[in-house]
C-alpha cells in the first residue's frame, strides 16, 4: 500500500478503491497553503498553516508559533506536533504557520531561490563576505548565473511579519493575538534573537536553533538591557556538539548574559544535542522545542 495511501487512511480520509493515476496530488488533512503578497519586501510569499486536532470543533482561540524558513521547516514542525498534540498527550494545541517564499517549480532552483531570499530577509546587517560566498554557490547551479545575493533586509522583514503576516493570520484563523511564538534554526535563529530584541511585546516564546552567532547580537542585548527592566518571555536555545564551537560558546555566551541581568520574567532553557551536527539535529531540536514551549509527555 502506497505510504500517502496508509497515511490519509489513518486519518480517516476515503480512498477509492482503485487509484486513478491522473488524478492531481491531495492535499494532507489539517494543512493549508495561503498564497501571500508582501507589499513591504514587493515579494510573493507562502504561508503553510497547520491547524490542531480541534480546530474544527467550537469556536476557541488557539495559540500560533510562526516558523521561519517554512519552505523547509514546516512539515518538521506540523509533523511533529500534530504527534504530541494527539489527544491524550498533554500538549498544547497550537496553530503553526510556516513562512515561505514562493519559488521556481524547479525543484534545484527554487532551492536557490530559497537560499537567496533567506539570506536577505533573516540578517540583521550588511555583510559582503557573505554576499559573495552565495553567489559564487548559487551562481553554479544550471539556470542561476548571475544571481544577486543581499543581505541586511531584517529589520524590512520583521516589519513585515509584525504589520502584514501577524495580522493577515489573525483575521483569518482563531489565534490568538497574545500567544504567539517565533522559531527558526541557523541564519532563522540568528533572525529569531534579533526579533527577541527588536519586537518587544510581539511574541512570548521563542525557539532560536543553532543560531549563527553573529557579534552584532550582543550590542542588541546591551541596547535592550539598558532600556529595559524585563524580559517576560519563554526562550529555548540550542546547539549540536558536532558544530562549530563559535555557535554553541555564542549561544552559551548570550544565555550567561541575559541570566546575570535576572530579568523576573524570562524563562530560559539551553540544550546541547550530543553527536549531531548542525544540520542533522535540527529534527531533534523542533521536538524538544515543542515539548519545552508547549509542553507534552
Amino acid at each position: 500500500m502506497p505510504v500517502i495511501v496508509a497515511f490519509l487512511m489513518l486519518f480517516g480520509v476515503a480512498i477509492p478503491t482503485t487509484i486513478d493515476a491522473q488524478q492531481p496530488p491531495v492535499t494532507l488533512p489539517g494543512t493549508e497553503v495561503r498564497p501571500f503578497h508582501s507589499d513591504i519586501l514587493n515579494q510573493d510569499l507562502e504561508l503553510y498553516v497547520k491547524l490542531p486536532w480541534s480546530y474544527g470543533e467550537g469556536d476557541r482561540e488557539y495559540r500560533v508559533l510562526f516558523c521561519l524558513d517554512g519552505n523547509r521547516s514546516f512539515p518538521l514542525w506540523s509533523t511533529m506536533s500534530l504527534i504530541l498534540e494527539t489527544p491524550g498527550s498533554g500538549a498544547e494545541e497550537t496553530v503553526i504557520v510556516g513562512i515561505g517564499y514562493r519559488v521556481d517549480e524547479n525543484r534545484l532552483l527554487g532551492l536557490a531561490d530559497w537560499a537567496t531570499w533567506r539570506t536577505r530577509d533573516l540578517t540583521p546587517v550588511r555583510r559582503l563576505a557573505r554576499e559573495e560566498a552565495w553567489e559564487e554557490r548559487l551562481n553554479g547551479i544550471p539556470g542561476r548565473e548571475g544571481t544577486d545575493v543581499q543581505t541586511g533586509g531584517a529589520p524590512e522583514f520583521l516589519e513585515s511579519i509584525q504589520r502584514e503576516i501577524i495580522p493577515f493570520i489573525e483575521s483569518n484563523y482563531r489565534v490568538s493575538s497574545g500567544e504567539r511564538g517565533l522559531a527558526g534554526a541557523s541564519l532563522g535563529g540568528l533572525f529569531t534573537l534579533y526579533a527577541l530584541f527588536h519586537a518587544h511585546g510581539t511574541f512570548g516564546r521563542y525557539f532560536a536553533a543553532s543560531p549563527t552567532m553573529w557579534e552584532e547580537l550582543f550590542q542588541y542585548e546591551q541596547a535592550f538591557a539598558t532600556d529595559h527592566q524585563d524580559l517576560p518571555v519563554k526562550l529555548f536555545l540550542t546547539a549540536s556538539s558536532m558544530e562549530s564551537e563559535r555557535t554553541i560558546e555564542g549561544m552559551q555566551r548570550l544565555a550567561d548574559r541575559l541570566r546575570a541581568q535576572e530579568y523576573p520574567g524570562l524563562k530560559l532553557e539551553t540544550y546541547v544535542f550530543d553527536g549531531e551536527t548542525h544540520s542533522s539535529g535540527y529534527a531533534a531540536a523542533v521536538s524538544r522545542a515543542l515539548r519545552v514551549l508547549y509542553g507534552g509527555e
